[in-house]
């Protein structure tokens, strides 16, 4: 045993017992997990004993972890809480971590305004003055138009409603009642609310029922117009809800089910567990959403824990959440989300036929996306092995510099999460110390900066847009930073044409990895290489598109817009032609025309740019 795993196990002695949450931490300074206890001393000392630390991910985590922190709690529930907080934000990397905070689109009423509308929103934001309707996973743009024009209700912003001195367009064409204008009554306007609202709950029965009761009033009153308008309202109901078959007719509750897939019987570490939690509002199924977390040091019970804790951090609380299996602390975390959402919730554990059959529908449907995206993870399994990193990278982080004769140099940072895109993390770096034309200066700045924040979790994997010498710009500055990381460059190899007798670009492209003075070659076609040039090709992508960007604000400013007679379409066809101003302000009547202008106008741009 090493000094410094005796050291970390005699500290341990001298831990409470009580509950709380304690922190693993790697050398710098890093999370790298974060768990709750009901005896912190009894439940961390439980890492370093025999049994536990022959199983491949202890051993891995026990040789990373160079300081431990805990926080004692008076409740289980508050070190359940504790921990759910640090983990969304930290995200550390071997817990189980959702692949984004982003969520599906909500319906929300807000009730402090005496005509309400509906709106779409993201963000749910529990307030008693607000009432969410959701989540919806496509067309809430086409139900949106459907509700405003079906129920008449305003879709216009607070400032018009406020401003308008007559009806807009839509009370013309019958699909707003114009409550801006007072054509119609607090009251009625309020019926129109209801209605949409028992609409959005899936109440269709109840719905028709009301607005059939309402159509015959009105032809008994010969209020024939507003009975054909009723009449209409409810073709256009059962129209849309026709196709709609109820899942659990017999409930009439908010449910989310459940599903959860594994490859094995037993999680395996790095594994990527695929989730899928089917939306049933009232008996009828709305909506689905997917997630994908790698397995960290959770059993499946913690791992289920786990997960509906972060879930429901960005998801609305539903009645009763159905799982298929116990999980430890299901009652804490229930009473949790019962205090979360201000009223009882339930997760269940369910076994009865009809729910079954529903937790069922959600482990088939995780199952086929998780068979869906295994050629993804091949790739990432073909990387490690190529590159020899110690798992499967699931964060690659991609860097590239964008610049055209010094001018207006960008360097981005593309974010990818299981082979895919995660833009939410992308970022742009201007850099502010480097002079002229420099890639290999601007990289070694960017990745100080990118690698000095400590607070946004590394990569498993940075790869460099380049060669050799970009990649050691790269390696200067993590050695700077003291940090020792998976990284790699990939640049398009040059052959020598055989007729020109000069260099030109080649298909081929080189990996080159730290300490090894050959580059790696693998064909076009193999996976651990394609996942690598999607990176690159994205990194340049988005690097290109800001620097192309902050050229066009810079053309905008610049004194060629003074020049009558010169387009927008020949100022950067110009620009582009020239590189820069400066090279533009240079460029001889002669080089000028020959660019395809006027000579009356290209004496005009001389006479500009020369004063």
């Amino acid at each position: 045993m090493s000094e410094h795993l005796q050291k970390l196990i005699d500290k341990i002695h001298d831990w409470p017992t009580q509950p709380g949450v304690y922190v693993m931490k790697d050398e710098a300074g890093q999370i790298l997990y974060v768990g709750k206890a009901k005896s912190l001393r009894n439940r961390i000392r439980s890492y370093f004993q025999k049994d536990n630390a022959a199983s491949p991910k202890n051993t891995l985590m026990v040789r990373k972890i160079a300081e431990l922190e805990f926080t004692v709690t008076r409740t289980e529930l508050e070190a359940l809480l504790l921990e759910c907080n640090l983990i969304k934000k930290h995200r550390p990397r071997y817990n189980i971590r959702l692949k984004d905070d982003k969520n599906f689109p909500y319906f929300v009423l807000n009730f402090t305004h005496p005509f309400p509308r509906f709106q779409i929103v993201r963000k749910v934001t529990l307030s008693p003055d607000l009432k969410y309707f959701g989540p919806f996973n496509a067309g809430v743009r086409e139900l949106s138009r459907f509700i405003a024009k079906t129920f008449q209700l305003r879709d216009c912003s607070e400032s018009k409603f406020r401003n308008r001195l007559r009806p807009c367009l839509n009370y013309e064409i019958g699909t707003c009642t114009a409550p801006c204008v007072h054509q119609v009554s607090q009251e009625a306007y309020n019926m129109q609310v209801q209605e949409a609202m028992l609409f959005l709950k899936g109440k269709k029965k109840t719905l028709l029922k009301e607005l059939r009761m309402q159509m015959q009033r009105a032809s008994a009153d010969t209020r024939y117009e507003d009975a054909k308008n009723i009449r209409d309202k409810i073709f256009a109901i059962e129209k849309l809800t026709e196709k709609q078959d109820a899942v659990a007719a017999d409930q009439q509750k908010d449910i989310d089910v459940i599903g959860c897939y594994s490859t094995g019987e037993q999680l395996q570490w790095g594994e990527q567990l695929q989730w899928l939690v089917l939306f049933v509002r009232h008996g009828f199924l709305t909506g689905r959403r997917a997630e994908k977390a790698r397995v960290g040091f959770e059993t499946m019970g913690d791992a289920i824990r786990t997960f509906l804790e972060q879930f429901y951090t960005v998801s609305l609380i539903p009645d009763e959440v159905w799982v298929a299996e116990e999980f430890p602390d299901r009652l804490a975390l229930e009473e949790l989300l019962s205090q979360k959402a201000a009223r009882r919730v339930r997760i269940c554990v369910k076994r009865s036929e009809k729910p079954m059959r529903l937790l069922g529908m959600a482990y088939e449907n995780a199952k086929l996306l998780a068979q869906q995206a295994t050629a993804e993870h091949d790739e990432a399994f073909e990387l490690a092995k190529i590159l020899s990193l110690p798992e499967r990278p699931v964060h690659i982080e991609g860097i590239d510099v964008s610049n055209l004769q010094a001018e207006n140099p960008a360097v981005s940072l593309v974010h990818f999460t299981d082979g895919q895109p995660d833009k939410s993390r992308y970022r742009l770096y201007y850099p502010k110390n480097v002079e002229g034309q420099n890639d290999f200066a601007m990289i070694q700045e960017v990745v100080l900066r990118r690698f000095s924040d400590k607070e946004n979790p590394f990569p498993d994997l940075l790869l460099i847009d380049g060669g050799q010498g970009q990649l050691n710009a790269a390696l200067s500055a993590l050695d700077e930073l003291k940090l020792t990381h998976s990284i790699c460059s990939l640049a398009k190899a040059r052959t020598v044409s055989a007729f020109a007798k000069k260099e030109v670009e080649g298909t081929e492209e080189r990996i080159f990895v730290p300490k090894r003075k050959n580059p790696i070659r693998l064909s076009a076609s193999h996976p651990a290489l394609r996942l690598l040039v999607r990176v690159r090709d994205e990194a340049h992508r988005f690097a290109l598109k800001s620097h192309q960007r902050r050229r066009k604000k810079a053309l905008a400013e610049s004194p060629l817009l003074d020049i009558a007679g010169l387009g927008e379409k020949t100022k950067q066809k110009l620009l582009l032609l020239f590189g820069t101003m400066d090279a533009l302000r240079a460029a001889t009547f002669e080089q000028l025309v020959q660019s395809g202008i006027s000579k009356s106008l290209a004496q005009k741009i001389i006479e500009q740019l020369r004063g």
